[in-house]
């Protein structure tokens, strides 16, 4: 059996993270994740994207927008619905769902 002499505060938290930093929750913020959704629309139109992801996309910009706005969460069905209609059929690895994924990720 081994031995192990630890010298550190055993009282205080670990130091986790990057730089012995301790991220818990959403550190992101909702300024990236609106620039993301915006990125997300433009990126549809570029490629020709049809009128239910483009309506799709400006559905869910609009409510990440006023969520900031009003100061709460967005609305999850809102947000979720959006996503759905936003991701059906893009390729796997293209940037339309890598952007969407970005934005599941920072909402949490």
């Amino acid at each position: 059996m081994a031995t192990y002499n630890f010298n550190g505060n055993i009282n205080g938290p670990g130091n986790f993270g990057d730089n012995g930093t301790i991220n818990i929750g959403q550190q992101d913020g909702a300024e990236r994740t609106l620039r993301l959704a915006a990125e997300l629309a433009q990126w549809l139109r570029a490629e020709g994207a049809g009128q239910d992801r483009l309506a799709a996309a400006q559905t869910l910009h609009g409510e990440l927008e006023q969520a900031g706005r009003e100061r709460r969460p967005a609305e999850p069905g809102v947000v979720r619905r959006a996503l759905e209609t936003i991701t059906l059929g893009l390729g796997a690895g293209s940037t339309g769902l890598a952007l969407a994924q970005e934005i599941t990720r920072l909402l949490g």
